[in-house]
């Protein structure tokens, strides 16, 4: 019966990788860019340091002891201020177009094109594309339970077939692009390009890896934003209600390795007609107990690990 629930468990982890598909994102707001928002404050200190400089001299003014010299610093008053305040909008508009980053796409030429810019036509062409379709692959690497050792870990290996077999076959389709990828932004990038090929635009990204434990989100982090992740891991429970499986209180890490897209886009429609997104999961477990409800069976997953190879296609790939 043990052979049997850690089979169940084991299973069940890796079914939960078949959950990963496109879901629809909520529309979220932009952080503000700390570069812009610096320049404001920027902007602000300078036109207080401004008004400050003007209360101090209709200070003076007041305290003048000769009344008929008050027109005349009156005057000087209303002569100096203009400049000020016109000197205050250069400084501002200077600042602005120094220190915002462009994300316009001012050159034809893909290839001269910024890592901003990249992404911003990326994320243009993956919103117009939500009618393509999307085929979801997943194809199991290794399952190893207790380092190998033991009947249990024998039992694993010897059903490996079966784990792969379920996983291939559940190959789903959806509509549209995978990924969060209107939260996508230069930070979770780390590289691009874009070159042009005929009439379409190619875009190759590789993304920084991401590291979730057991309650990730499907469409946060830098390969959720790009290509999406598993999510949270302790749905796991669902699928095997007659079990308390304690994942609260176990080491249990997810790692999306060499993550990778490269898209093919129509020039003239703007929508992706080709494409690939893909990862490797990267499962490592310690310390899992796992106990029967329903008979007074339990044991605890000394440790395991696994891999996935995880990959998304639009028109057969690219």
């Amino acid at each position: 019966m043990k052979k049997i629930i850690a089979l169940l468990t084991a299973a069940a982890m890796l079914l939960s990788f078949a959950a990963c598909g496109k879901t629809e994102t909520p529309d979220t707001t932009q952080a503000p860019d700390p570069t812009t928002t610096e320049a404001v404050t920027q902007n602000a200190d300078v036109q207080t340091t401004d008004i400050q400089q003007t209360q101090a001299q209709q200070t003076d003014v007041q305290q003048s002891d000769t009344p008929e010299t008050e027109p005349q610093h009156t005057q000087q008053t209303q002569q100096t201020q203009p400049p000020k305040t016109q000197t205050t909008v250069e400084r501002e508009t200077s600042t602005v177009t120094h220190t915002t980053p462009s994300t316009t796409v001012t050159s034809t030429d893909p290839s001269k094109w910024t890592k901003a810019q990249i992404i911003e036509h990326y994320k243009s062409a993956a919103s117009k594309s939500k009618s393509v379709k999307s085929q979801k692959k997943m194809v199991l690497g290794e399952f190893v339970v207790n380092d190998g050792d033991g009947l249990l870990a024998a039992f694993v290996e010897m059903v490996l077939p079966l784990f792969k077999s379920t996983l291939e076959e559940n190959s789903t389709e959806f509509d549209g692009i995978t990924g969060g990828y209107e939260k996508l932004v230069p930070s979770d990038v780390k590289t691009a390009k874009a070159y042009k090929s005929g009439n379409y635009t190619v875009i190759e990204m590789t993304m920084y890896e991401q590291v979730d434990g057991i309650h990730g989100n499907e469409n946060e982090g830098t390969v959720g934003h790009a290509i999406s992740v598993v999510g949270d891991i302790s749905v796991v429970q669902e699928k095997l209600p007659m079990f308390y499986i304690d994942f609260e209180n176990s080491d249990l890490t997810i790692r999306y390795a060499n993550p990778v897209l490269k898209v093919k886009i129509n020039n003239t429609t703007g929508k992706i007609e080709k494409g690939t997104w893909s990862y490797d999961v990267m499962v490592n477990l310690k310390n899992l107990y796992i106990k029967n409800l329903r008979l007074p069976i339990e044991l605890t997953v000394r440790s395991g690990h696994g891999s996935v190879a995880f990959n998304v296609t639009v028109g057969g790939g690219f």
